[in-house]
C-alpha cells in the first residue's frame, strides 16, 4: 500500500456543543430531513478507546447525506474521547475526515509508518472505526473506516 484512495472519502464529521440546534440548521439551509439523532453504542459493545485506554463516552451523533459524502455531527459527553478533547481545545468545527479502507490493518501500519498513530478507535454497527493523530500532519484527523465486504457502502 503506497496511499489512501482519496476516492473513499465518505465522510466529513463536525464536533458541536447542541446537536438538535446545528442539525436543524444543516436541515434548513440545505434542504435535507432533519436527521435521527442516535447514541454511540454503549462500551461494551463499540469497545471504544482513547489513548490507547478504555472510555465509556456515549456521544451523540446524527448524519446527513450531501451527495456521496455522509455530514457527521457529533456531541460529545463528558467522558474521555477524541470529540471532547477537540470540543475543549478548539470549539466546535471539523474534528475529521473519514475514508472507507479494505483493509483495517493494513492502513493503520502504513499510516504508522509515516509518523501517524491511532487516538480513538471503536465499533459501530457494521464496522469499526479508527481516528488517527494526522492533525500535525494534514491539518486534520483522519478517521479510517473498515466494513466487511457485506456491508460495505453503508456510511453511518
Amino acid at each position: 500500500m503506497d496511499t489512501i484512495d482519496p476516492k473513499r472519502i465518505c465522510q466529513i464529521a463536525i464536533v458541536v456543543r447542541d446537536i438538535e440546534k446545528t442539525a436543524r440548521s444543516f436541515s434548513e439551509v440545505f434542504g435535507l430531513p432533519m436527521p435521527e439523532i442516535f447514541t454511540v453504542p454503549p462500551a461494551e459493545e463499540a469497545h471504544t478507546r482513547f489513548h490507547g485506554q478504555p472510555t465509556r463516552t456515549r456521544a451523540r451523533l446524527a448524519v446527513l447525506r450531501m451527495g456521496p459524502i455522509a455530514l457527521e455531527l457529533t456531541e460529545p459527553d463528558d467522558e474521555p474521547s477524541s470529540w471532547k478533547d477537540f470540543l475543549e481545545k478548539h470549539g466546535e468545527g471539523v474534528h475529521h475526515i473519514g475514508f472507507m479502507v479494505d483493509d483495517l490493518q493494513r492502513t493503520l501500519s502504513f499510516l504508522k509508518a509515516k509518523g501517524i498513530e491511532e487516538r480513538h478507535s471503536g465499533d459501530y454497527p457494521g464496522g469499526r472505526y479508527v481516528f488517527v493523530e494526522s492533525a500535525d500532519s494534514l491539518g486534520v484527523l483522519l478517521n479510517i473506516k473498515h466494513e466487511p465486504p457485506a456491508r460495505a457502502g453503508r456510511v453511518s
